[in-house]
């Protein structure tokens, strides 16, 4: 059966009116993204965005005082604050991995008198990385979310403390890697000691050969072997007794 010429105007309008939705939806969707596209773009940058070879030295602020590290000339890094010693080499990487490769988990709006609801009145640290052209990155850790599992941070405000009136602070929801970072007492980055290797030294209290608590040994006399003193003289011979026929 033939279709009539009206029929298919009909079909025909049809597929034209469901394409144009379609095409409209799809351009509604595109602009929706596209202003949300700055936000996604900041929750898929690292915290920091810096190179760990450009960072000259590290300044954590706890609550225990300031931490401060130096890179050396030989790129390892020291301790220069609390205590003057090299540093532990994995615990500067993992914090300077944390800051330049973590992507925040969410990001959020701080009002200024909030301050204390997302725990920067207080914070649980502050990390300032100082580069080679004396630039310099500031990360501070708020207190935790919601969940426990993760941490607020703002990085590098225009101003700080939030002063009320101001404008708000674009906030970040960071992984809790980043407070350990922050966190690791003091002892854990201070470098181990180098072992002293003892072997093949000799035992002064002992000569080698493993003659020790042996007894003296005298040395034989050139003279022939020494008599002992409790040696008793041989008896004299007897003379005998004359006979009767003399």
């Amino acid at each position: 059966m033939k279709l009539q010429r009206s029929t298919l105007i009909l079909l025909g309008l049809a597929l034209l009116l469901g394409a144009g939705v379609i095409l409209s939806e799809s351009q509604w969707f595109k602009s929706v993204k596209s202003k949300t596209n700055p936000e996604l773009e900041e929750t898929q940058s690292p915290l920091l965005k810096v190179s760990e070879d450009e960072v000259q030295a590290i300044a954590l602020e706890r609550g225990e005082g300031t931490l401060s590290l130096e890179r050396q000339a030989d790129d390892s890094w020291r301790l220069t604050r609390p205590t003057q010693s090299p540093a532990e080499a994995g615990a500067v990487a993992f914090l300077l991995s944390r800051l330049n490769t973590d992507r925040p988990l969410q990001r959020v709006t701080m009002q200024p008198d909030q301050a204390a609801d997302f725990g920067f009145t207080e914070p649980t640290g502050t990390v300032t990385l100082t580069l080679g052209d004396d630039r310099r990155h500031t990360l501070i850790l708020g207190g935790p979310d919601f969940s426990g599992s993760a941490y607020y941070a703002v990085v590098d405000p225009p101003s700080w403390p939030p002063q009320a009136g101001g404008e708000p602070y674009p906030v970040l929801v960071v992984n809790a890697d980043v407070a350990t970072a922050l966190q690791r007492p003091l002892e854990e980055w201070q470098a181990a000691p180098a072992p002293t290797s003892t072997e093949g030294s000799a035992n002064p209290e002992q000569p080698l050969g493993g003659e020790a608590n042996q007894p003296e040994q005298p040395s034989p006399s050139p003279e022939g072997p020494a008599q002992s003193d409790n040696l008793e003289a041989p008896p004299a011979p007897e003379t005998p007794a004359p006979s009767q026929g003399e």
